[in-house]
Order: structure tokens, then sequence, then C-alpha cells
């Protein structure tokens, strides 16, 4: 691969020294030139250049920030791919080999972005800062790299690292200096590239370690102030946009907004993919499934391993009364997406809860164990189990699924373990548990009333 990187740094040697020696030591075999942009350091920056020599120095006169220096790599780079990069980083091995495998699977894909230990977004990986050791870093990334799903679609990306093709950026422009130091530029430029119907996509198989907000520490800026600064701007950039106005709109919580925005934005961008999202979105919300679930395939079209139009297109299917589909789609997800766990887990609940309703206990029993599986310290998920079991008369293992939901600490568990038991005939046991239950949970119509049935029942019945 051709690739011009471009690292911006004010200070921070030893942190750049750092992040040049990951670069150097990838693996594959790429045609590296390496910018660093010397945004008026006073240290010894000026010297890395002595690390190899694809390494050139581009001293500032003063310190631009982020987005000005990025603009000032970006100008001179000569390589169809550009690596836009955070001084204070180290990649493993194998980073720009699986960020241009992903970049390269599709034409359409413009921008692509490693997982780290420290970004915004589902990007984040929750390993603290142990990843700042090499061979925890590998080690991580090897495991990543044994993962079935690599990319996964997003409508933004963070600008701590991103694989870019010039050409894109060419047709779209350079980072927005109007947001000086730092924050909102990268998602300024995502959502420039989305309006010309670019993929934005998340390479999972790809690590990158990140100390985060080094160079904002060093210069002694209050980060909360200087990102309510910038989110200002960036709402006076693109308030008159309707696109813009969809996408502030969903950040501030207002989706029947959004939706009616990114209708009026179709018009002016019809590339853009995310008016599917947002529409798709508004009307799942107001109860109108069967259109929304029209705006979820068509971004999936699109967009193929975007998990939140999935997820949200078998919510669509299971709201419209078809749960068959909607495991279907679950399935698929499964296959060839990358699933948060607690996402899917959410979802097996909501069918195993269909089916439970319609009273389909087997079906309900298969969504309520795959949810087990993927969460299995989860009280209220054997709970449900025992009820399915319950209600198919298999009282054994609906109380021992009742007894493994009270060692999770799951109150209404005891009440369950009280019929349980008032069914085998053990009265003594049975009271114990409707106490228990109601001791736990004072408040719990359920466990009231089932005390209080019981309670009332004929001495001997």
């Amino acid at each position: 691969m051709q690739c011009t990187i471009v690292i911006p740094c004010h200070n921070g040697e030893e942190l750049t020294r750092e992040c040049l020696h990951s670069l150097i030591a990838q693996r594959g075999d790429h045609d590296l030139e390496i910018l660093l942009v010397d945004n008026a350091s006073t240290d010894g920056t000026a010297s890395l250049a002595e690390l190899d020599p694809r390494i050139r120095i581009l001293p500032q006169a003063t310190n631009l920030g982020f987005a000005a220096g990025v603009n000032q790599g970006l100008r001179q780079a000569r390589s169809p791919f550009v690596l836009v990069l955070n001084n204070d980083t180290q990649a493993a091995s194998g980073m720009l080999e699986e960020l241009h495998a992903v970049l390269a699977s599709d034409p359409q894909i413009g921008a692509v972005a490693p997982v780290s230990n420290f970004v915004k977004g589902p990007a984040r990986l929750d390993l603290g800062q142990g990843t700042r050791d090499p061979e925890v870093r590998e080690a991580v990334a090897a495991e990543l790299a044994r993962q079935r799903h690599l990319l996964q679609d997003v409508d933004s990306l963070a600008g701590l690292c991103l694989l870019l093709r010039r050409s894109a950026l060419e047709e779209v422009g350079l980072f927005d200096e109007r947001f000086g130091r730092g924050n909102y530029e990268d998602d300024d430029l995502s959502l420039r590239l989305r309006l010309h119907g670019y993929r934005l996509v998340i390479a999972r198989s790809a690590f990158l370690h990140h100390e985060g907000h080094a160079t904002f520490r060093a210069i002694g800026l209050d980060l909360p102030t200087e990102l309510r600064h910038r989110h200002e701007q960036f709402t006076a950039k693109w308030l008159d946009d309707p696109a813009g106005r969809a996408t502030i709109a969903t950040t501030v919580g207002q989706p029947g907004n959004a939706a009616q925005d990114a209708a009026a934005a179709r018009e002016l961008w019809p590339d853009w993919p995310d008016a599917d999202w947002h529409q798709g979105r508004g009307l799942a919300l107001s109860g109108q499934h069967e259109a929304a679930a029209v705006h979820f395939r068509s971004l999936l079209e699109r967009c193929p391993r975007h998990t939140d139009a999935a997820f949200e297109l078998s919510l669509c299917l299971l709201n419209l009364g078809d749960a068959t589909a909607a495991q279907r789609q679950l399935a698929w997800v499964s296959a060839h997406c990358h699933v948060p766990a607690e996402a899917h887990k959410q979802l097996l609940v909501r069918i195993g809860e269909y089916w439970y309703s319609r009273g389909d206990w087997q079906a309900a029993q298969t969504s309520f164990q795959e949810a087990i599986e993927s969460s299995p310290d989860d009280g209220a998920l054997h709970n449900w189990l025992g009820s399915c079991l319950l209600e198919q008369q298999d009282l054994e293992a609906a109380t021992a699924a009742f007894e493994r939901a009270a060692e999770l600490d799951y109150g209404l568990a005891h009440t369950n373990l009280g019929i349980c038991a008032h069914r085998r005939g053990d009265l003594a046991a049975a009271e114990r548990h409707f106490l228990t239950a109601c001791e736990k949970l004072p408040d719990d119509p359920v466990a009231k009333r089932n005390l209080a049935a019981f309670q009332q029942q004929p001495a001997g019945a």
C-alpha cells in the first residue's frame, strides 16, 4: 500500500517517538511516507526525523491545532491513501495491513478506523491502559483477528486514526479548520463523507493503543469547555442544512425532528444513506413499523454491516407480529455483523417475551436459553426460562431455573419458587419463598398477590 501518514504534534516528543516506532514496525509491504507536522514544538520533536528516512518534519511557526495541522500534511501527501493519526498512540504491528484490507474491499468505503482502548463510539474496547505494553497490544490484536466479523458500518468515525482515500478527500474537502485545536472536526468530515454516499467502517481486526487527550492535558485545556464550544461551532455550521439538522436532532434526542429533516435532506443530498436511518427511526418510534422496515432495508443495501439498522429491522418485524422473520433477521445479524452482547441479549428477550405472550412456551424457552448463553449471570433471564418450563409442566427444570435466578439475587424468583413448592405440596417451603419475595420486593404487586392468595386458601388445600 502506498500511504502517507500525517501526524500533527505539539511537544510530547517521547509519546511521538513511541508512535513512530510502532509505525516503523508495521508488517506488510507498505510504501510509506510519514509527515510529522510540528506545531511549534519547543522540545526535541524535530530530531525525530532521524529515526527513519521515511519521516519528514513539517515545521509550523505557530500551533495550528489538529485540523489545520493535519491539512498542512494532507496538502503535501503524495500517496493514494492517507492515514491521519494522533501522536499519543501506538499501533499493533498489523494495524495498517488490516485497515488497508478493509478499505480495499469496497470502493464505496471512504474511510476506515481501528478499534482502540480510548476512543468515542462503538470502536472503543474497555481495555484500560494496559495495551501500552507492546506484548499486550499484540495479544489483543491476535484475539481480534480471530473474530468472524471484521468490519462494522457506522455513520461517524473518530479522527484519532483514519485511513482515507485521497480521492474521497479531494471530493469532499479537507478538515474544517474552524474547529481549532480539535474535537468535532471528525464529526464534520464524517458527515460530509456520508452526504457524498461513502461508507464509513470500523475495522474490528485492527487495534490502536491511545493515551487519551495527552496534548490537551499538556497545554492545560479544559476539555468539557472545549467540547461545548466545538459543539456550538458544529451546530452553527450545519443548522441551515436539513441533513445537519437531522444529525444534530438525533444527538439531542429528537428522533421525530430528525426524521422530518432527513426527508427534506433527500432532495439536497440524494446519496446520503443516513436519511434512511433517521426516517426509519422516526417511523418506528411512531408505530409505523412497516414503513420503517423499508428504510432500514434500504440502508442495509448501501451499508450491509450496519448493526444498528439490522437490529432495528428485527424489531420492526417483531412489532409487525412476524417473530419468525425477526428470528431469521437476528440470525443473519449474528452471522454477518459485529453484535454487542447486550444488544443481542435484549432482542432475544423481546422475541422470547413475544412468544411467551402468545402461549408458545417452547419458542420462548429457546430465545431465553440463547440469551442466557451470552449473559449467564442475568437473574431475570433464568426467571423467564423457569416461567417457560413451568408453563410446560416441567416442575423440576423450572425449579432449577428459579433457584439459579434466586442465587443471582433476582427477588421475583422466590415467588415462583413458592409456586413450584406449592405444586409439589410443600406448603412450608411455599410460604417461606412467598415471604422472602415480599421482603425483597415490598412494593411488587405480583409478590404481594401470590402471598395473599396462599394465605387465604383453606387449610389443607
